[in-house]
């Protein structure tokens, strides 16, 4: 399964939930990747600016993630 790169992790929320710098931007729902291809969740939400947005991810918790990094989606 290749692999598109899509942001950088910022921090976990309180709520359980990933925001990401966005490079590029995923549809909602969409499976979210470390570069390992071990899943971390999916997208709920895009927010932000639209020359500086950043994505919102449901965090699944069966992963250890860690701020600055890269994340990604399945290449289509």
């Amino acid at each position: 399964m290749p692999l598109k790169k899509i942001g950088t992790i910022m921090h976990l929320t309180k709520s359980n939930n990933i925001v990401i710098k966005a490079e590029e931007i995923p549809q909602i729902n969409e499976t979210v990747y470390l570069k390992n291809k071990t899943e971390i969740g999916r997208v709920i939400e895009v927010f932000g600016p639209v020359s500086s947005p950043f994505i919102l991810v449901k965090y699944n918790n069966k992963s250890k993630i860690e701020e600055g990094k890269e994340v990604f989606i399945e290449a289509k």
